[in-house]
């Protein structure tokens, strides 16, 4: 009896990763022949219709910050080194404690305004406006502390142009960044969102918005964030991106139609995880409405952002993630399976509950399980190793594939020495990081009517800056 049970479960996992694994073939198999389809079809595209500068929209970008001193000036300065023809800079000093507003008013010589500020979408109100800039305009609203989502909806209220987008105050735009996110609404007048594809920016000295140096990553969680990074914005995005059928865009780096985010409420001020929460907003209220959209993925669109360097910090950033997707996920339970949202119903929920929610869950009882089936004798040495070479040897597989094509489409970024060190450190990375990773994760299941509402701030550190 109990032999069985233990066969059942033992089939289940391996089930389990087998499934995972053709899932992962597909979207990698897919991405490929998608991102080099895309590379082709820039090599001839119409540069009358979509280089000519008159054909670009305006757009607002909204940088919400909440003690962001040591790099709000870099991030803002990065933005002002974009080739875009016409856009503002909204930045929401959310109730800081530190130096955020004093900073961002010395460096770019900013002066106090009076100025009405229309609300569209609910936020809590302004305490200070200070405006400047010469070419490109720069807003500081200063406000008392609600959260990122309350400060992006001040920011959308505040904001001039009909496209916004949601930027984090510790990343840094590419200097082409804002001219390939804008191209799906160019091309496709349903889009109403694309998100961009965020890369780890701990190892890159950038200037100017371009990147001057890679240097070769040395602390370990850095690296096995940028496997992961690799594997999520290269392959499943791409993939879902071909069906519509991507929840979540980024808070990092997204590019809204303004009208469409104020038909849905603007971001939902309760929620931590503020970008999936409106993404999955935005699917059901089209759906509902039988209105015809496109949410997109553009991965030549290019966010550097700073990610945890410390396991005390990755711990808060992977709780609170995970909060945020079970809050969208059990908001919109209404979706699971529902064949009147097509694709998103039938396959995305249930992919981003099974395979983003539970995984973390699979994940450590799954390892945890096996390794005590071996040592009370349920299952002999052979089930054993081949478990774990099973498990090992797929993730490395789908790590090293992704690491592959993110050096084959992006030439310029890596270089061959650290292209062979990740590749070695995707060995190591399903055993070990994965589930400390899934520990943290598993936890914000215990706590998630504790931290439901909580931010916890995570430590930044300057960017490396090319040496004079």
């Amino acid at each position: 009896m109990v032999e069985n049970i233990i066969d059942y479960i033992n089939q289940f996992f391996m089930y389990y990763i087998f499934v995972y694994a053709v899932i992962f073939f597909i979207s990698t198999i897919y991405a490929i022949n998608n991102l080099y389809q895309s590379m082709e079809r820039k090599k001839y595209r119409n540069n009358l219709r979509v280089k000519n500068d008159a054909n670009y929209v305006p757009i607002s970008i909204l940088v919400p910050a909440y003690n962001e001193e040591k790099t709000v000036v870099e991030c803002i300065s990065s933005i002002l080194s974009l080739n875009y023809p016409e856009y503002e800079i909204v930045i929401i000093n959310d109730g800081s404690s530190d130096n955020t507003e004093e900073v961002l008013i010395e460096e770019f010589n900013l002066h106090k305004v009076m100025r009405p500020i229309r609300r569209l979408v609910n936020s809590k109100n302004d305490r200070s406006i200070y405006e400047g800039g010469d070419r490109i305009k720069i807003t500081l609203i200063n406000k008392e502390n609600g959260g990122k989502a309350d400060a992006l909806n001040l920011g959308i209220n505040a904001s001039r142009y009909p496209f916004f987008v949601s930027l984090d105050a510790d990343s840094i735009l590419q200097k082409d960044s804002l001219s390939n996110i804008v191209i799906p609404f160019m091309e496709d007048d349903r889009t109403i969102a694309v998100g961009g594809n965020i890369k780890v920016s701990n190892q890159i000295v950038l200037q100017n918005g371009e990147v001057a140096k890679v240097l070769t990553p040395k602390k370990w969680l850095i690296i096995m964030q940028m496997i992961e990074y690799y594997r999520v914005f290269l392959t499943t995005r791409v993939w879902f991106n071909q069906f519509n059928g991507n929840l979540i865009i980024s808070g990092a780096f997204g590019l809204f139609k303004k009208d469409a985010v104020i038909n849905v409420g603007g971001y939902d001020t309760q929620h931590i995880g503020e970008d999936m929460s409106l993404v999955v907003k935005m699917h059901s209220f089209y759906r509902k409405n039988k209105l015809s959209y496109r949410i997109q993925y553009a991965p030549n669109a290019i966010c550097w952002s700073q990610v945890p360097e410390r396991i005390s910090d990755f711990k808060k950033q992977r709780r609170r993630w995970h909060i945020g997707l079970m809050q969208s996920l059990f908001e919109h339970k209404y979706i699971f399976l529902n064949t009147t949202y097509g694709l998103i119903g039938t396959f995305s929920f249930l992919y981003y509950l099974i395979y983003e929610m539970l995984s973390c869950v699979l994940d450590i009882v799954g390892v945890t399980f096996i390794i005590l089936a071996y040592y009370t004798g349920f299952i002999n040495i052979q089930f054993f190793v081949t478990f774990f070479v099973v498990y090992i040897g797929y993730s490395f597989v789908i790590s090293a594939a992704a690491i592959i094509l993110e050096s084959y489409v992006f030439k310029d970024i890596l270089n061959w020495r650290v292209i062979l060190k990740l590749i070695f450190y995707s060995l190591i990375e399903s055993l070990g990081y994965r589930q400390i990773s899934s520990l943290y994760r598993l936890s914000a299941l215990f706590q998630y009517r504790k931290r439901k509402h909580e931010w916890e701030k995570i430590n930044r550190q300057r960017h490396h800056k090319v040496e004079s």
